[in-house]
């Protein structure tokens, strides 16, 4: 039960990182965001560390500099597409095309990890095609497409940072791998903040980032970390791979009024499942199963058309 829990409320945080950035709307760039974004996080992290005496947790040594900032570099570059995405298409529209990620993840492990490409690969990746394809099928503008395509591109940077952790493969604790990141990519980006007007934000927006600074990026984590304690990690992907989209739609549609599209709706179930194929082995996770999550899947969707 505490492993749903978490595994519910990270989604939600991770969710909200598009309710935040559309209420910052126009008021910052991209890079500027996810300057405070990481830098809020990265502070929020030490200090709940301190709290809870795990300081030592967020130790390193020396062999690990390089890799937290080539994962910290990685970082940035998922986040500002991410975020940028946001200015340029709906919350519905990234939630769903995130769903590639584990797509992404596979082919990139295929040739750094060597790892086989099966049958199951494959058909998300066809599925992965067939999905981006019919979501920008006729009705998109070119600021949708452009929206689409940072979302992808963040999606294969993010997949780059999961490898790269896997290839890694040393014995780092849950905050010390989000705190060294966080503080890399802060320092990345820091440059360009030189001459950044700071009185020139809104009190408002500075509170906007205050909570996709800690909500949706610390706390985020923390209980990202603490439904891993309860649940199988790939247990865990395949649920935030239909529980991210779902969440979303919902905050969209509440809060944004966003509707959703017949293109939407047939392409998203498709990204949906190559991502659930692509994060799970066929022994376990037949085609049946597959099917039914098809349909099911296929169902909400078309109910929250409806609403």
């Amino acid at each position: 039960m505490k492993g749903t829990s978490y595994l519910l409320l990270s989604q939600i945080c991770f969710v909200l990182i598009g309710v935040f950035t559309k209420y910052i709307g126009s008021a910052l760039d991209s890079l500027s965001i996810v300057f405070f974004r990481v830098f809020i996080a990265t502070v929020f992290i030490a200090v709940f560390a301190i709290f809870t005496k795990s300081i030592k947790d967020l130790s390193i040594n020396r062999h690990d500099i390089v890799s937290f900032a080539i994962i910290g570099f990685l970082v940035c570059m998922n986040f500002v597409f991410f975020i940028a995405a946001f200015s340029y298409t709906s919350i519905m529209e990234v939630a769903l095309l995130s769903s590639i990620t584990p797509v992404f993840v596979c082919i990139i492990a295929s040739y750094f990890l060597k790892e086989n490409i099966t049958i199951n690969i494959k058909s998300a990746l066809v599925l992965t095609l067939v999905g981006v394809c019919i979501m920008n099928f006729n009705g998109f503008e070119s600021t949708h497409f452009l929206g689409n395509i940072f979302v992808v591109i963040s999606a294969f940077f993010a997949a780059g940072q999961i490898v790269y952790i896997r290839l890694e493969d040393r014995d780092h604790t849950a905050l010390d791998t989000a705190f060294w990141p966080m503080a890399f990519a802060s320092i990345f980006l820091s440059p360009l903040m030189i001459g950044f007007d700071f009185g020139a934000v809104l009190p408002s927006i500075y509170g906007w980032l205050f909570l996709l600074g800690v909500v949706s990026t610390g706390v985020a984590y923390i209980f990202f970390a603490e439904a891993l304690k309860y649940i199988e990690a790939s247990r865990y992907s395949i649920l935030s791979t239909l529980l991210f989209p779902l969440f979303s739609l919902f905050f969209g549609v509440l809060l944004f009024g966003e509707r959703l599209t017949s293109t939407m709706i047939y392409g998203g179930v498709f990204l949906v499942v190559s991502g659930v194929l692509a994060d799970h082995d066929k022994s376990v996770f037949d085609m049946v199963v597959v099917k039914q999550i098809n349909h099911k899947f296929l169902g909400l969707l078309r109910f929250v058309r409806c609403v």
